[in-house]
């Protein structure tokens, strides 16, 4: 099963899984204490305790240490933004980039949506 989204209120499985099948790929995090949605390339989770559970967020590929977001402070998770997407619909899927590529081409939608 796909998980597209993630919700403060759904399973830890459903995270997890969330977090299994769109790592390295960009996703737009929704923070309980922000308006505007955090977007950037899913780089890795954590689940070790309940203090400590979170994301790893790639938000330029120009930092080498990706931005960490608690679990607890994350409203919702979602696959891309359709705008950010729309670059990729005349190329190859999505997979086939690499980090750098994927955070090249999502600043590049996000200037031309400017």
């Amino acid at each position: 099963m796909t998980v597209t989204c993630w919700y403060k209120n759904g399973s830890i499985d459903a995270f997890r899984q969330f977090c299994l099948q769109n790592r390295d790929k960009p996703i737009s995090v929704k923070l309980t204490n922000r308006s505007e949605p955090v977007i950037g390339a899913l780089h890795n989770y954590c689940l070790n305790s309940s203090q400590a559970a979170g994301l790893f967020l790639r938000l330029t590929d120009r930092v080498v240490h990706p931005a960490y977001y608690g679990l607890e402070g994350i409203e919702s998770l979602h696959i891309g933004q359709q705008e950010i997407l729309s670059p990729w619909a005349e190329c190859s899927y999505p997979n086939d980039f690499f980090p750098t590529e994927i955070m090249a081409s999502m600043h590049s939608a996000l200037q031309s949506a400017n």
